[in-house]
Order: C-alpha cells, then structure tokens, then sequence
C-alpha cells in the first residue's frame, strides 16, 4: 500500500499540475508543467487509454508499439506512461504510481533504462547499429527496458538493422515507436508492432483543460477566448498550451478574445468574414482592401489563410446542417474551397503568399489569368476568314459571260489564312496525343504519379506549350500536377525529341471523353513493327 504522502500525490495529480507549487518552482512551459504523467490524465483518448490500461493489468503486453497520430495528441506522453506501467513498484489496476522511485525517475529523466530518439536527427544506419548493443544488454535499474522512438518515419535504411531485432527482440525489451504519418514506414515493420491511432482531440475537450490550467494558475479569462485558441490548435493540445502559454505572459486581466488576437497576430473576425464574403461574390477589389489592411495591422498572411480555411469550414457544417450558411449554399461554398485548395504557404515565388490569395479572388470574380478553358462545344480551331468581297469596279465584269471560245476560268481559291506556326501547333499536339501512352507509361514509373497521370490529358497546343487538362472534380490534382512539371516535361521530350514546356489547366475534359489510347498503342506497336516507314496512319472504320 502506498504511504499517505504518495496518496495526496496520486489524487493531486488527476487534478493538477506535475508540480505542487507553480509559484515556487522555476517556470515550467504549460504544455510541460501539464503533462500526464499516468492512465488517468490521457485526455481525449479513452480507447487507446482502456486497451493499454487493461494490457497492463493482464500483463499481455506485446513487444513493439506503434503509436500514430497527429501532433500534441499525447503520443509521446502515451510512451512514458507505458514505460512507468512496465516497472512500476505499486502498480493498481494497470495504473503506475507515479510516486515509487522507477515511476519518479521517468517522470524526471533520470531513468537510464529509458532511452528516448528523436528519429529526425538519429536516422543513419550507424545510429541504429549503436543502438544495438543497448538494445542487449540488460537493464540496470528497473525492471525492463524501454525504447521510445519519435518520428520513426524518418528512418529509412536503419530499418535493415532493426528488423531482426524486433521480429525477435530479447527478454525484457520493449520499443515504443511514435509517428505522424505511418506511410513512410515500412510494412515489414508495421507488421512486427502493435498499431494504436491517437485521434485529433475535440475542441471541447482542450477548452476543458485550459480551463483547469487557468483556474489552477487563478487567471480569469473570456470563454470566447480559450474558445478560439482551441479551434485554433486544431486537434493537438500542445499547440493549444503553448498558445495559452503565450497569453498568460501579458498582464492582461481578464484575458479576451481580442486580447488573444493581438498577441497571436490574428486577423479580427470581421475581416476574415469580409474576405470570405468577397470570395463568394466574386468582389475581388472588396477583398483586395481586406488584404490590404490585414497587412497593414501587422497580420500574418499564412495565419489569416489558415483563419479563412477555419471559418469557411464553420459555414459548411452549418451550410450542410440546415441548407444555407448566410445565404450561401453548400455548393457555393465548395467552389470556394476548391478555389483555397491550390494556395500553399510553402511557395515563395513572384509576389509571394499574398499573390495566392489575390489570384483565389480574381478566379471568383471570374477574371482568372490562366488559359480559357476548352469547352466540347467549342471547335479547337479557328474558322477561316472569310475572303473580303469584291470591289463594285469588277462587279459587272464578273458578270458578263465568258467569250464562245474560250473555257470559263474557275473561281480565285479563297486565300489559306493557316499560318506556319498554326500548322505546327496542331501538328504538334497530334504527336502528344499519339505518344500519350509513352508519356503516361514514362511518368507512372513513380506509382506516386499514377492517379495524376491517368486524370489529365493534352488539350491543346499554345506559345509552344502543351496544355493539359484535368477535369473540373478533379482540380486539386492540378496543383500537384504543377509541382511534378519535370516528370511530366520529360515524358514529352522522350515523344518529341525536344524540350518542351508544361502548363496544368482546369477544363472540363469530363464532357469531351478520354482519347482512344488503346489506338495509339496500336499505332506505336505498327510504327515499332515497321520501323517507322508508316508515313501516315488512316482511321480504320
């Protein structure tokens, strides 16, 4: 049984902070100061919590976890709390004690049979092959050893050296892997470990526990206040601390939501509906003047991004819920959504983040600078000119008939307004359209490009550009298409010896169809039998 001191600890602790006096102790950050230290304090996690919980208690533990999710959702801690389980002294019902001197030396990282990487800096084959040796040599101070992994996707060829070891890990080893995208690693790994999905936490169950930490450090606060900021951490209650941790350094009391705005750089409400009500009704100077004095209090663009993004999904729950969002429909809002889906704050380009954002209102106020769209019911080239009518002076001349003994002169040709370029433009893109399937075959060498490859096809040929399409439902792809261009420029040059330039447009190639590429291949697989001495290929019917 524990002493009476570790049974004030253990019921402290469900309540509070892993220190009993932050006023005394040197500052901690929250998101440190509030971390779990057992089973219990796991928020917004109870399946993970239950199963781990009962592991425990019937000691069926496995060997090697695998703990997915997104950030600050409580992997980490997860992790700790596991390895204190493990060598607890006073275990109770699957719960560590958090107060016999194993579970105190983890909380405190003094525990030399805990070791912790972060894969982002310790990713080589050598860091792996040291790891080893500690891997089998035995434990020292508790009663197993425990490796907890962060950012295991980083790994890459270390994997070769862990593998072995983890099909078949030593008595009294158990590894604790964490990961933000279990896609990079390998399914020979994932297949050796336990897999546990950490979940995005509901903004409810973050505000509950800011608002613990605020009454726990006697601040007062506006509900709207801690309301935004746990929107704002989107799911990760680190973010949500550290961004609390930011407000409670202002001697602000009590702390607002236009407090919190100003010391995070966030934009006001008002200007982020505006720019949303811009986006919807195409008003691109509206929306050019919010920019405008977004940047001029000092805002950040990404941040007001992010805080339109936010708001815009806001309005489609409710536009879904009840049919309209201020007069908005769902669809009305899911243009604007496609039109926000191609900004990305990791391009620094020609104008930068802003120029994104102007262009997003430009295509609502349907004044795009990309190429027009090719529509079905649009022929691809151009009519020729009509020949200008005759002058009045030869009108009679025309008329009068031919002499008896002469043959009557046929009529002047109307005149070829086909330009030489013209020609080669649309030569060109009958070359692209019969190579397509070595251009689709080239790019789909990476599977990664294989559902951006089959989606678009060439459309047309202009300024020496090949444009191609993709369907209007597929717009996002387009965006993707734009940071693959070498993939897609040097399948073309393969077909038409040439370096050739790309350009991705949305159209709505869906009405048009797909091209026979089944006939190209034929053609190709005639053009390889004969050497190429096909000099021109009819349609067969």
């Amino acid at each position: 049984m524990p002493s009476a001191a570790a049974s004030v600890i253990l019921r402290s602790m469900a309540i509070g902070p892993t220190t009993q006096d932050p006023a005394q102790a040197p500052h901690q950050a929250l998101y440190r100061r509030w971390r779990a230290q057992t089973f219990e304090q796991i928020v917004g996690q109870p399946a993970v919590v239950t199963t781990l919980r009962n592991a425990v208690r019937l000691d069926r533990l496995a060997h090697g976890f695998l703990f997915v999710g997104p950030r600050g959702t409580g992997k980490t801690s997860m992790a700790r709390i596991l390895a204190k389980a493990v060598n607890c002294a006073d275990l109770r019902d699957g719960e560590p004690c958090d107060a016999c001197p194993s579970c105190v030396a983890i909380r405190e990282g003094r525990a030399l049979d805990v070791i912790e990487l972060d894969a982002a800096s310790n990713n080589r084959v050598d860091d792996m092959r040291e790891l080893l040796p500690r891997v089998y040599t035995a434990a020292s101070d508790l009663r197993q050893k425990v490796f907890i992994i962060d950012e295991v996707q980083r790994i890459k060829e270390g994997w070769d050296v862990l593998l072995k070891t983890l099909e078949e890990p030593p008595d009294g080893v158990l590894f604790i892997f964490c990961t933000t995208d279990p896609s990079q690693i390998r399914p020979a790994v994932v297949s050796r470990l336990q897999r546990y999905t950490f979940r995005p936490l509901r903004p409810d169950v973050i505000r509950a526990k800011l608002e613990r930490i605020m009454a726990e450090d006697r601040r007062s606060v506006d509900p709207d206040a801690l309301g935004l900021i746990s929107r704002l951490a989107a799911g990760g209650m680190r973010d949500a601390e550290s961004m609390l941790d930011q407000v409670l350094g202002s001697d602000e009391d009590p702390i607002t939501e236009a407090s919190v705005r100003d010391l995070l750089g966030l934009a006001e409400a008002s200007s982020v509906d505006s720019f949303l009500d811009a986006l919807m009704t195409g008003d691109a100077l509206a929306g050019i003047a919010v920019l405008d004095r977004t940047e001029q209090d000092g805002r950040d663009l990404v941040s007001f991004a992010e805080q339109v993004v936010l708001a815009l999904r806001e309005r489609l729950v409710e536009g879904m819920s009840s049919g309209a969002s201020r007069g908005a429909t769902p669809a009305d809002l899911a243009r604007v959504a496609r039109r926000l889906t191609g900004i990305d704050a990791s391009r620094s380009g020609l104008g930068g983040y802003r120029w994104q954002l102007e262009l997003a209102l430009l295509s609502a106020a349907g004044t795009s600078t990309s190429p027009p769209r090719v529509s079905s019911h649009e022929a691809p080239t151009a009519q020729a000119a009509q020949p200008p009518p005759p002058a009045q002076g030869s009108t009679a001349q025309a008329a009068e008939p031919a002499s008896s003994g002469q043959e009557p002169s046929p009529p002047p040709a109307a005149p070829d307004t086909r330009t030489p370029a013209s020609d080669d433009m649309k030569e060109m893109l009958e070359r692209v359209r019969m190579g397509w399937p070595q251009v689709v075959d080239h790019v789909a060498r990476n599977p990664a490009n294989r559902p951006l490859i089959d989606a678009c096809r060439p459309v047309e040929v202009r300024d020496g550009l090949v444009i191609l399409g993709f369907p209007e439902d597929k717009a996002f792809l387009r965006d993707i298409a734009e940071r693959k261009k070498a993939a897609l420029e040097e399948g073309l040059r393969l077909i038409l010896g040439r370096p050739v330039g790309v350009r991705c447009v949305v159209t709505n190639i869906a009405l048009t169809g797909a091209p026979d590429t089944e006939a190209a291949d034929l053609v190709a697989h005639a053009r390889r039998i004969f050497h190429d001495d096909m000099a021109e290929v009819g349609e067969i019917s």
